[in-house]
């Protein structure tokens, strides 16, 4: 049978088979890459290299990189266009006199209003004077008006001459220019006091002729059209030509159009936002009483085996102990809980004296009957680097009175790593998959590496009463994160309450709020990014993005079925460790989504092959954690997550199989929050020049309207939930902080696809620049020996046997 290649993984709709290729087949050439072809092909490929990109992957990336942020920049084009260019192009009002807009409109010279026109005035003109005195009052009266029907009907004019007190008679001379029609407005019809009959506009008030007056009082400033079909022709020919003051500004199928589109994009980004509003608060009361209730003494106790996993890298001996104490401290059975901790290479922090490994063997009691060898595994990297090694270490770690059971997982590299400043770093998704693939290989009874079987051992040793196989639950944090005491009591009560829920993240919060005006402008976007944003996706059990440094996920989940039981792998089923260990990446896309964003991925395949169960958020659990204090940390940071967020936003956007239907479905959400996230800079840039022609010019009022629901319901929000009046002053202090999220991060973002680094974000000593994952030549792969579970048991006891004699 074939195998798919790595990026056919990815793309799959089914993330499953795992079958063995005896060759490789060729790329082969997609409709994306004629595009990138085509939008770059005035840039060769030597002036990339001349700009340092020597490989073609980073060649390629380069021009994947350029047109995806020419496509960028034509999504914030055609969004210009609907915003201000299309109501200008298409609706042709725009290029009418309209009376009540007259003060604005240019002439050459002074002008007046007569017989449904506007004319300008030379300024020879014998009246000029008095003329231009009264610009805007209707001049009709001045003019000679002899109407035929009038004399028929009535024998006479019906008008009177003069318009206050000047009585002079008006010819169309050389010195009165007729421009254009002047056009009404009903805001104009109803203060004039004029009528309309069929789209056209009277001036009645200097009718003489008894047989109008009634009609006249009856209908000023009101649509009379109806009214005169029992008139005889010539008494309204008679009162249209002597009293026609203009034309009834109406709108032209363009404008229409116009219009249709403004009030259908303002609908649904206003519907999305007010429903999105809605449905967190319901979601945030629901499940927090739910919660309170789960919560309760008379509850029974969580009895769920856990594993909190703890990923590090380069983090001091401070952020590891924080973490560890608060992990240590948890309100929790310790025999149902084990934290294991899994370091990501030998690794000397910038500006540290001592590795991880170091700082990590000094803080734990380590189990000194315990023989330490470093075990073999196949690791998600390239070449030589594909074969890894880990030292797995049991022992305990006290915080005060409390003792919990730890496991050490310290990664150090092959043997051609030795001596190296990163030895065996191989990034964190590689950390996670240790434990994720030891868990799936030991379900399916699949061969097992020697690491794999360590672990095996010691999680025995450390717990002899759970066998490995029955540990359901699995918290992730990061190395700096502060996890309240009852933080993994709440999120396991919620797990046992709801079968259906197979991840969940809490609420994060900063600790070092005040350490800059860089944590102090990232108050409030953390805030709302849980109580609006992932109280919203959680109604449709559908949370985009459970972050890394906080979120528990089932390893499986056990049912029961009449008295047999089954378990259903969540975490450790072979469809999400297939695709969750890709490691040989040959696109931009793939880059951002592996290389990037790996918690965000996660939650993707989660949601991608388990749409039928929730991943939701827990605002009961809680913990703390430090953010950039430095901009330029802040930048490479947001730069991960915002290209990160893009590509997964666009995996989701292709699983037509989310929760709700059509406008009403995550799936929908998901296509507007990557058209918006696309367009942020463009959105900013429209938002000032909204606000400035707002105090210049009319304010058009939809948009602002809009702007302040988007600013104003977060306000609302701290109200109904957190009751703190501390969060209105992070709030104003994001909203002046717009700029940066919205123009400064993005753009950055974008130009940066092709970037796969961390920047600034994980600074260590002897750092080369280089990704975890890159490596030349081959691995030895044959010291990796694998086997059943049963062939390990098998030696052991062999061995033991052998021992014994």
């Amino acid at each position: 049978m074939a195998k798919i290649t790595q990026s056919e993984i990815i793309r799959s709709s089914s993330r499953s088979a795992i079958y063995n290729r005896r060759q490789v087949e060729p790329k082969k050439n997609t409709l994306w890459d004629s595009l990138c072809k085509f939008t770059t092909f005035l840039i060769p490929n030597c002036l990339l290299s001349m700009c340092g990109m020597k490989s073609k992957g980073e060649r390629d990336a380069w021009r994947e990189k350029f047109t995806l942020c020419t496509l960028i920049f034509y999504a914030c084009v055609f969004l210009a266009f609907l915003t201000y260019g299309m109501n200008t192009i298409v609706c042709k009002s725009n290029n009418k006199y309209i009376y009540s807009k007259l003060d604005c409109a240019k002439f050459d010279n002074k002008f007046l209003i007569a017989r449904g026109s506007v004319y300008t005035i030379d300024e020879g003109h014998r009246y000029y004077d008095e003329l231009t005195a009264m610009e805007k009052k209707n001049l009709t009266a001045l003019f000679e008006n002899k109407v035929p029907e009038c004399q028929a009907r009535f024998r006479r004019s019906v008008i009177e001459r003069g318009v206050d007190g000047l009585n002079i008679s008006l010819k169309n001379d050389q010195k009165l220019t007729r421009v254009a029609p002047i056009n009404f407005t009903w805001a104009d019809v109803s203060s004039l006091k004029y009528i309309v009959i069929n789209d056209k506009v009277y001036d009645p008030s200097q009718n003489t002729e008894v047989f109008y007056s009634d009609f006249i009082n009856n209908y000023r400033g009101k649509d009379a059209t109806n009214a005169v079909n029992d008139w005889v022709p010539s008494e309204l020919a008679c009162f249209k030509d002597t009293f026609l003051a203009g034309d009834l500004l109406t709108k032209s199928y363009g404008c229409l159009v116009a219009d249709f589109v403004l009030y259908i994009s303002t609908v649904a980004i206003f519907g999305l936002i007010i429903v999105r509003f809605i449905l967190a608060m319901f979601y945030y009361w629901i499940i927090r009483s739910r919660t309170k209730r789960l919560m309760q003494p008379t509850q029974k106790k969580c009895e769920m085996p856990v594993i909190m996993l703890v990923t590090c890298y380069s983090e001091d001996r401070d952020g590891l102990k924080g973490t560890l104490n608060s992990l240590c401290q948890q309100d929790y059975d310790v025999n149902n809980r084990l934290i294991v901790v899994v370091a990501d290479g030998a690794i000397k922090g910038d500006g540290s004296d001592q590795t991880t490994h170091e700082i990590l063997r000094n803080l734990v009691a380590i189990d000194k009957n315990i023989h330490i060898v470093p075990k073999e595994y196949i690791a998600i990297a390239g070449g030589s680097k594909r074969l890894n090694r880990a030292a797995v270490i049991p022992g305990t770690y006290k915080y005060g009175n409390k003792v919990s059971k730890i496991l050490l997982i310290l990664k150090c590299g092959n043997e051609d790593e030795v001596g190296q400043a990163k030895a065996g770093n191989r990034g964190k998704r590689d950390s996670q998959i240790i434990l994720m693939g030891f868990f799936s290989r030991l379900l399916f009874d699949e061969l097992l590496s020697p690491l794999d079987y360590e672990i095996y051992k010691m999680l025995l040793h450390l717990h002899p009463h759970i066998h490995p196989a029955k540990y359901e639950g699995m918290l992730m944090v990061d190395a700096d994160t502060i996890v309240d005491v009852d933080a993994l009591s709440q999120m396991v009560k919620v797990f046992e309450y709801d079968s259906k829920i197979i991840g969940m993240c809490g609420e994060t919060k900063i600790s070092n709020k005040g350490a800059s005006w860089v944590t102090a402008i990232q108050v409030f976007e953390y805030y709302i990014s849980h109580h609006l944003n992932k109280s919203f996706e959680s109604v449709f059990g559908g949370v985009t993005c459970i972050p890394g440094c906080f979120g528990m996920y089932r390893i499986q989940l056990f049912k029961k079925t009449g008295t047999a039981e089954y378990s259903l792998p969540v975490l450790a089923h072979p469809y999400i460790i297939q695709a969750y260990s890709v490691f040989q990446t040959t696109t931009l896309h793939q880059k951002n989504l592996l290389l990037l964003g790996e918690d965000r991925y996660l939650t993707t395949l989660l949601l991608k092959n388990f749409y039928k169960r929730k991943l939701i958020f827990n605002p009961s659990a809680t913990c703390k954690t430090e953010v950039p204090d430095k901009f330029k940390v802040l930048l490479s940071q947001r730069r991960r997550w915002i290209n990160s967020t893009i590509h997964n936003y666009f995996e989701l956007a292709l699983v037509d199989k989310l929760c709700g239907t059509f406008c009403c479905s995550m799936q929908f959400v998901v296509i507007m929050e990557l058209m918006g996230t696309l367009v942020l800079p463009a959105a900013i840039v429209f938002t000032g020049v909204l606000i400035a022609s707002a105090f210049l010019f009319e304010p058009a009022w939809i948009p602002i309207i809009m702007l302040f629901g988007i600013l104003g319901l977060p306000a609302i929000l701290i109200g109904i939930t957190t009751f703190e009046v501390s969060q209105l002053f992070w709030l104003i202090i994001y909203i002046f902080s717009l700029p940066v999220w919205n123009l400064i991060l993005p753009t950055y973002a974008f130009w940066h696809f092709d970037d796969f680094s961390w920047g600034e974000t994980r600074k260590v000593q002897g750092e080369d620049n280089k990704g975890h994952g890159e490596a030349e030549g081959d691995a030895d792969m044959k010291k990796c020996k694998r086997m059943l579970l049963k062939g390990f048991l098998a030696a052991d006891l062999k061995l033991k046997n052998v021992r014994d004699r």
